[in-house]
């Protein structure tokens, strides 16, 4: 009786360190700000490649890239690779503010803002502010093409995105 209980308690043992790495391998959630974080932003381009470390002359950049783009009821799925700032300004050499390609989620709210900023020829300093419903951003977004994304995340959650070429 002993032997059966102690080969019980090791599968047990095995089937929940099988769960838990499983459980913990599956999502790559993006570190979005929190309320001692403040604000971030994210920056990707909508193209159709997963960014990464690129050599042009003889410096190094990081490129961004999105492969897929998921949007189920208040849930953002993104395929990317991103920059991330405090400030909305990005720095290409910066390997710290380079978050790699993976799957990364984003909490939208009933809040969050959809546009995008236009030229506007009587006032080049004052653009046109264009707005989007969430299902026509999302639209534009899942086309991936070439467009550049500014993400605002505070407290956690998505409080507006940006379209800019």
């Amino acid at each position: 009786m002993k032997t059966w209980k102690n080969r019980f308690q090791k599968v047990l043992a095995i089937l929940l360190a099988i769960c838990l790495v499983t459980g913990c391998m599956g999502v790559s959630k993006v570190q979005a700000a929190t309320k001692k974080s403040g604000t971030t932003y994210y920056y990707t381009h909508l193209v159709r490649q997963k960014g990464g470390r690129k050599l042009v002359g003889n410096k190094y950049y990081y490129d961004t890239g999105t492969m897929k783009v998921v949007c189920k009821g208040n849930t953002l799925t993104m395929y990317s690779s991103f920059y991330t700032s405090k400030n909305g300004t990005i720095n290409y050499q910066n390997k710290k503010a380079f978050v790699k390609y993976g799957k990364h989620t984003f909490k939208l709210t009933s809040k969050t803002k959809y546009f995008s900023l236009e030229f506007n020829p009587e006032n080049p300093d004052k653009p046109y502010r264009n707005n989007y419903s969430k299902s026509r951003f999302v639209y534009v977004m899942k086309r991936l093409n070439g467009l550049g994304l500014w993400i605002k995340v505070k407290d956690g959650k998505v409080v507006s995105m940006q379209l800019c070429s």
